[in-house]
C-alpha cells in the first residue's frame, strides 16, 4: 500500500513538475468556471432552440387557419355564384367564379404542407373536389338552357344545382375537418414542446447537480492537494520544535510547496549542525570556563590568609573586589551555561510527586538568609490541605529562588516579601499557583512582557544587582513543566503588601487533585 502510494506520488510529481502553484490554481480556477458555466450554455441553445422549433411551427399553424378560415368564408360564394351561373346562364357569373376557384387553389395548397399527413391528404382531396367543381362549371356548352353532361347524358339545370351543392357542401367539410387536423396537430405539438421543455428543464438540473458536485469537489482536492504538504511542514515544524532535527518531509511536487519542503529539510539539516556544535561549545565552555575560574577564586582567597603575607587595606579591598566580582562572573558563566543547556534541550527533568510546600519552603530557608542581610523578611501562606504535584523539585526550587532574588531587588529594606500558594481553576483543569509579591515600585505595563526575556532590567526602577537571566530561567523551568508565568503590577488588593504598589509573579503549574 505505501509502494503505490509512493508511486502515486512519483507519478504526479513528474506530471505536474512543469506547472507552478499559480498554473495549477488558475488551471482549477478555470475548470470550475468552465463547469459551472456549461449548464447555463446548455439551457441557452436549448431554449433558442425551442423558440425557434415553436416559433416556425405557430407561424405556419396560424398561416394554415387563416388560409382555412378565409377559404370557409369564400366557398359559400362560390357556391352562390356557382348556382347563379347554373340557373341564370350569365357569363358575368362565370367571369366571378373561376377568380374564386383560382384564389381557393392557391389558398389550400397540398405542396405547402407537409406535416402533419392527415392535413395534406386532406388538402389533396380539397383540391380534387375543387377541380371537379371547376371542370363543372368550365363546360363550353354552360351558357345554354339544356345540356348534354360528360357522360354524354342529358343533365338538367337543377342535377348541375344539386350537384354543385354535394361539391360545395363536401369543400366545407373538408375545410372543417382541415380545422380538426389542426387543432389535433396543435395539441400534439404543445404536449411534445411541454415534453421537450421537461427533458431541457430536467438535463438542466442534472447539468447543475454535477456542477454543484464538481464545484465542491475541485476546491476540496485543491485544499487536500495544499492541504497535505503543509501538514508535512507543521508535523516537521512541530518535530523540529522538539529538537528532532533528524525529521524530514515528503517532497510531493516540484511548485512552490516543493521548493517549500526542500528549503525546510534544508533548514532541519543545518539547524542539527547548528545544534551539534552549540552542544559542543556548552560542553567545552563548562569545563573550559569552570575550570580556571575555580582556581581563580580559590587563588584570590588565599590572598587573604595570614600564612601568605601581611596584605595593607588597599590591598584587602582590591581582593574583595576581585572575590566579589569573581563570584559574580561565576553566578553569570552558571546561569549562562545553565539557560543555554535548557534552550538545546539537555536537560531532562526528574519529575516526581513531590509536596509543594517542602518545596516553597526549602527555597525560602536557603534565600533567608540573603534576605536577612537587606533586613528583609519572608511571608508565607499555604492552604489548609498539603498539595502534591508531579515536578521537578530541584528545578523548581531554582525557579522560585530565582524569582525571590528578583523581589528582593526590587524591595526597601526592613519590608516584606510574601509567597502565595492557592488552588486555582482554569480552563483545563485545576491549576496550582504560586505568587511572588514584593512591595517595590512596580513595573510598568509595557515591560511586564519584557521582563523575561535574557539581560532585560527595568526602565524605570534603578539598575540592581543580578544578571538579567533570573527571571529568564524561572521561565524555562515552568514552561518545561507544562506551567505559565506572569506579572500582575500593581497586584490585586488581596495578594498586594500595601494597596497600589509592588509587583506579584504568578506561576501557574497543572494540578491533578
Amino acid at each position: 500500500m505505501l509502494q503505490n502510494g509512493r508511486a502515486y506520488d512519483v507519478l504526479k510529481m513528474k506530471f505536474f513538475s512543469f506547472f507552478s502553484l499559480y498554473q495549477k490554481l488558475l488551471a482549477g480556477y478555470l475548470f470550475l468556471l468552465a463547469i459551472l458555466i456549461l449548464p447555463c450554455l446548455f439551457s441557452i441553445y436549448s431554449i433558442y432552440k425551442i423558440e425557434a422549433t415553436v416559433s416556425t411551427f405557430f407561424k405556419r399553424t396560424l398561416e394554415l387557419s387563416s388560409s382555412i378560415e378565409y377559404a370557409k368564408n369564400l366557398v359559400p360564394s362560390l357556391e352562390a355564384e356557382a348556382r347563379r351561373l347554373i340557373i341564370l346562364h350569365k357569363e358575368d357569373s362565370l367571369k366571378a367564379v373561376k377568380p374564386l376557384i383560382a384564389d381557393l387553389e392557391h389558398r389550400i395548397d397540398p405542396l405547402a404542407v407537409s406535416d402533419p399527413p392527415d392535413l395534406e391528404n386532406n388538402f389533396k382531396e380539397f383540391r380534387n373536389t375543387l377541380a371537379m367543381l371547376k371542370f363543372l362549371v368550365s363546360q363550353p356548352d354552360i351558357l345554354k338552357e339544356h345540356q348534354t353532361g360528360t357522360q354524354g347524358v342529358d343533365i338538367t339545370d337543377e342535377a348541375r344545382e344539386q350537384e354543385i351543392k354535394g361539391l360545395t357542401y363536401h369543400l366545407m367539410e373538408l375545410l372543417k375537418e382541415a380545422e380538426a387536423i389542426q387543432k389535433r396537430s396543435l395539441e400534439q405539438k404543445s404536449r411534445e414542446s411541454a415534453e421537450i421543455i421537461s427533458q431541457v428543464k430536467n438535463g438542466t438540473l442534472l447539468l447543475l447537480l454535477l456542477a454543484t458536485i464538481v464545484a465542491l469537489t475541485v476546491p476540496w482536492a485543491l485544499y487536500i492537494y495544499i492541504k497535505r504538504p503543509l501538514g508535512f511542514l507543521q508535523k516537521g515544524i512541530h518535530a523540529i520544535s522538539k529538537g528532532d532535527f533528524d525529521h524530514q518531509i515528503p517532497v510531493v511536487s516540484r511548485d512552490e510547496l516543493g521548493e517549500l519542503a526542500d528549503s525546510f529539510n534544508h533548514m532541519a539539516h543545518s539547524l542539527k549542525e547548528l545544534d551539534t556544535l552549540k552542544s559542543d561549545f556548552i560542553a567545552v565552555a563548562s569545563h573550559e570556563l569552570k575550570t580556571p575560574l575555580a582556581a581563580m577564586m580559590e587563588a584570590s582567597k588565599l590572598l587573604g590568609e595570614p600564612q601568605i603575607g601581611h596584605l595593607n587595606e588597599r590591598q584587602k579591598k582590591l581582593v574583595t573586589v576581585l572575590n566579589t566580582s569573581m563570584t559574580r562572573f561565576k553566578t553569570l558563566v552558571e546561569e549562562l551555561l545553565d539557560l543555554s543547556k535548557m534552550q538545546a534541550g539537555l536537560v531532562s527533568l526528574g519529575k516526581d510527586n513531590v509536596d509543594i510546600r517542602e518545596v516553597v519552603d526549602s527555597a525560602v530557608k536557603e534565600f533567608s538568609p540573603i534576605a536577612a542581610a537587606k533586613n528583609v523578611s519572608i511571608l508565607t501562606e499555604y492552604p489548609e490541605r498539603d498539595i502534591h504535584i508531579e515536578a521537578d523539585g530541584k528545578r523548581l526550587k531554582r525557579a522560585l529562588i530565582n524569582l525571590l532574588d528578583n523581589a528582593l531587588n526590587f524591595t526597601d529594606k526592613g519590608r516584606d516579601i510574601k509567597v502565595v500558594v492557592q488552588n486555582a481553576d482554569g480552563k483545563r483543569g485545576r491549576k496550582l499557583q504560586i505568587i511572588v509579591v514584593d512591595a517595590g515600585p512596580g513595573i510598568h505595563k509595557a515591560e511586564q512582557k519584557q521582563v523575561f526575556e535574557k539581560f532585560y532590567q527595568s526602565r524605570i526602577t534603578p539598575r540592581q544587582s543580578g544578571s538579567g537571566l533570573g527571571l529568564t530561567i524561572a521561565r524555562q523551568i515552568i514552561t518545561a513543566h507544562g506551567g505559565e508565568i506572569w506579572i500582575q503590577s500593581p497586584p490585586e488588593t488581596k495578594y498586594a503588601l500595601e494597596e497600589g504598589t509592588g509587583t506579584a509573579v504568578f506561576v501557574q503549574l497543572p494540578f491533578q487533585p
